[in-house]
């Protein structure tokens, strides 16, 4: 029986109205550096600048939570260049970084777009523009990997020098005959009901193991290699629901 742990309330994503050093309440002061148009002190991972709208660069190695504006990053070397220590950062957070609320997680979304589009800048230039389409694009990559259940957890493992690959097997020879079973039975299926029967199962299978997720991620320490193995279960589940979708279309 796999078990499932109620997740943590998420903590609130920072607010600009907050001072400087408690974007994230968690941590005790956030990595600033000076906007060059104004000077103002710009904590990261705030882009553009709070004081005078100027789009700010930001370190490539941000998490996607940040990026997000679901943590405050936290600098190795007290840096606002970094290096950054994720793991660290993601510690602060419930089950890791893996418990997310997907309606904060899109309003999150929804506001950096707002920030960083780059139809807004068109005015300001080429140069303004590119940056802004960059910025944006990580904020994309961010909110898709963040989104997703799966790849959330493997973003989690990998930067915690867990990663899975795709040539990851299953080591449970049981688990593996009965994902088998049900992509046979998917395979056979021949009405509309019989496809919906298969995906309801499977949707109670994807449940079940992103709750073992949760839990594996929510110890002190999380445990990874736990988390790494459910992880490629949950990619065999998740590959015969995409079979499924695509059969019952």
């Amino acid at each position: 029986m796999i078990l499932r742990v109620s997740p943590r309330p998420l903590l609130r994503p920072f607010s600009l109205s907050r001072p400087a050093t408690r974007f994230a309440h968690f941590a005790p002061q956030a990595p600033t550096r000076n906007c060059p148009a104004c000077s103002h002190p710009v904590p990261l991972p705030l882009s553009p600048c709070p004081s005078c709208s100027s789009v700010l660069p930001l370190p490539s190695n941000l998490s996607h939570h940040s990026m997000l504006y679901l943590s405050s990053p936290i600098s190795s070397s007290g840096s606002a260049a970094g290096p950054f220590d994720i793991p660290q950062e993601l510690a602060h957070l419930p089950a890791n970084g893996y418990t997310v609320d997907k309606a904060d997680l899109r309003s999150n979304w929804v506001r950096r777009q707002r920030e960083l589009h780059p139809d807004k800048y068109t005015t300001r230039g080429d140069v303004v523009v590119d940056l802004a389409r960059e910025l944006s694009g990580r904020v994309n990559e961010a909110y898709a990997v963040l989104g997703d259940d799966l790849r959330r957890a493997e973003y989690i493992l990998s930067v915690n020098a867990q990663g899975t690959e795709e040539t990851d097997k299953i080591d449970d020879p049981m688990l593996l005959a009965e994902i088998l079973e049900a992509r046979e039975e998917l395979e056979e299926a021949e009405t509309p009901e019989q496809v919906d029967r298969i995906r309801q199962a499977n949707i109670e299978h994807v449940k079940g193991i992103v709750g073992s997720l949760e839990e594996a991620f929510s110890g002190t320490p999380p445990d990874l290699a736990e988390a790494k193995s459910l992880a490629v279960q949950l990619r065999y589940w998740m590959n015969l629901e995409k079979a499924a979708k695509e059969k019952s279309i």
